[in-house]
Parts: structure tokens; sequence; C-alpha cells
């Protein structure tokens, strides 16, 4: 069902004769509802209506091929280390790591597994990760842990591994050597409630990630247990950016609202971003470079007419943080 404004809004357009503003994505809908596979491409129709301002607006969530991301920590808290294993493969290619090499014993594929004298998980794209997993908490990580993945990496990888940021992901506490060798090895250790936060920020807003800006927190201090505050970090900056962007869109949408206006001026715009948002400091040219990423056929959250005016399409629903 669409929202009354939704609805006005189209029926003008068609009042007015109105050319679409994104005619590649309406024949890209037609083709997929026409399709005799239109079941398996309903997600995808979906989608397209959101992008075209013609879907419900409805806080994003989970699909159901994705609950695994929902028991990652569960997982990491038992005693199933194979299963972990595979949540954590699973979880890193939903991020957007990738393996281009050939190789059983520094792979990344979830369904291979639990194999002996392997690495536990290697990506080589966008950069190089190679890390150790270890299920259950309710016992100390031994030093063993990290010095296996030091020997393993050393052994496969060869000269690679010293380029590789290195990871353990466990859910149980470190015992004093361990952690010591975890520094001393520069290995961040990962808790896998953290892991989780991440995987469903990155499940529920796709561009949210962005593994280059996460690169800095991985190769820089502290390391060891105290590594996993830096991942917590860059996941309340995520969030944050975030509730800015959803903000954004709703002063658009409120604005128009009140001024009875088909769409509005970024100059108007950002004059009462700035007179009604004290938790947020942008420089215009900061504030129209989210217009335009809002506006983007692939978010679909701003229509935009011309270079400077821009209108609402669909809210961007921002999850509360205790729910990740």
């Amino acid at each position: 069902m669409l929202s009354e404004e939704i609805f006005q809004r189209r029926k003008q357009e068609l009042i007015d004769r109105r050319p679409p503003l994104h005619p590649e994505l309406i024949q890209l809908e037609r083709i997929f509802t026409n399709s005799e596979f239109n079941q398996s491409v309903e997600p995808l129709i979906t989608d397209i209506h959101q992008l075209l301002g013609w879907g419900s607006q409805c806080p994003p969530s989970v699909s159901t091929e994705q609950l695994w991301i929902n028991k990652i920590a569960e997982v990491g808290n038992s005693s199933d280390g194979n299963e972990f294993e595979k949540s954590v493969r699973k979880s890193l290619r939903l991020l957007g790591f990738d393996n281009s090499i050939n190789n059983p014993k520094a792979s990344l594929d979830p369904d291979a597994t639990g194999g002996a004298g392997g690495l536990d998980f290697y990506c080589d794209t966008p950069y190089s990760v190679v890390g150790e997993c270890k299920a259950t908490k309710t016992e100390c990580v031994p030093d063993s842990t990290p010095a296996q993945l030091v020997k393993l990496g050393l052994k496969i990888l060869e000269e690679q591994y010293n380029e590789c940021i290195k990871i353990l992901m466990v859910a149980g506490k470190l015992n004093s050597h361990a952690n010591k060798t975890a520094i001393g090895n520069r290995m961040n250790v990962i808790r896998p409630e953290t892991l989780q936060k991440l995987v469903r920020l990155k499940a529920n807003y796709p561009g949210a990630i962005d593994l280059l800006a996460l690169k800095p927190y991985l190769v820089s201090e502290p390391f060891g247990e105290a590594a996993d505050e830096k991942l917590d970090t860059f996941i309340t900056k995520v969030i944050k950016n975030l509730r800015l962007r959803s903000t954004i869109v709703e002063l658009v949408k409120e604005s128009l609202a009140k001024a009875t206006k088909d769409n509005e001026s970024v100059e108007a715009l950002y004059s009462i971003f700035t007179y009604t948002q004290t938790d947020y400091q942008l420089s215009r040219q900061e504030f129209y470079n989210i217009l335009i990423e809002l506006s983007s056929p692939l978010t679909g959250y701003l229509g935009r007419h011309g270079e400077d005016r821009f209108y609402f399409l669909r809210s961007l629903a921002v999850i509360e943080s205790a729910d990740f």
C-alpha cells in the first residue's frame, strides 16, 4: 500500500504527464514483473519499488535467508567450532571480502571448513586478512590459539602473511600469555557479538559498511583484547552516519509538507538544517553531497530535479542500536 504522499505525487505526475524520473528502472521492473521467474525475482522487484518510491516505507529487516546472522554470537559462544568458522566465513563474504586464490588451506568458502592444517579464514580482496576462530567462552583462550595463527600463516602464506591484517575471532577471554602473543603479533581480537553487529548493519544497510574505511581501525593500535573496542567505535560511527542521513531525509519530507511544494532548493534545505540541527555540523558542500547520495537511484530515498532541487521519496528507518 502506498502512503498518501506517494499516491498524490504519482497522481499529479500522471495528470501533468511528466516523464518518469528513472525510465530504466521502470523498464526493468516491467521485465521482471512479466517474467516467468516472477517469484524468484520478487525481492528484486520490491527493491526497485523502494528505489522508485512506489513501495511502503518499512524499516529494513534481515531476510529469511540471512537468519544465520542473528545466531553468530550464539554459535560463537557454543562448543561448535566448525559451525562458528562457517559463520565467520559467511560474515566476511557478506561484508564484501573475497578470496581469489585456489588454495583449500587458505580459503573463504563456508562449505569447505574443517580441514586439518588449514587457516580458518583468509581474504585477499580488497586487502589481505587472515585469522583463527575459537568458539566457547566458558574457558580461557590459550596461548596456542594465536601461536597457531602465526605458525599456519607463515607456513601457508609465507612472506604474504606479514602483510596481512590478523584477526582472532574468539568468544572467551584470552589468558595473559595469549593476549601478550596477540598484542606482540598485532592481532585484533574480535568478539562474536561485535561481528554480528557489523554483519547486521551490512545486511540491513548494504552501502553502510565501507571496507576501506574499516581498514584503518584494523591496522592501528590497540591490539589484543582491547581491539574489540575499535570495532565498536567504527560501528557507532556508521550508525551515526545513518542517523544523519535519516534526519536529512525526514527534513526534506517535513519541509515540503509545510511549504506544500513538490521540491525544494538545496539552499533552503541547508538553511533549515543549520537552524534546526544542533547535533550535526556540516558545510553546505557536505550537506549537498549527502543529498546527491540520497537521491541516487542506488539509494532512492530522495529524488532530484535539475542540479539543486530535491524531493522526498521514502523514509530511511534506522534500527535502534540495541537491535544490532
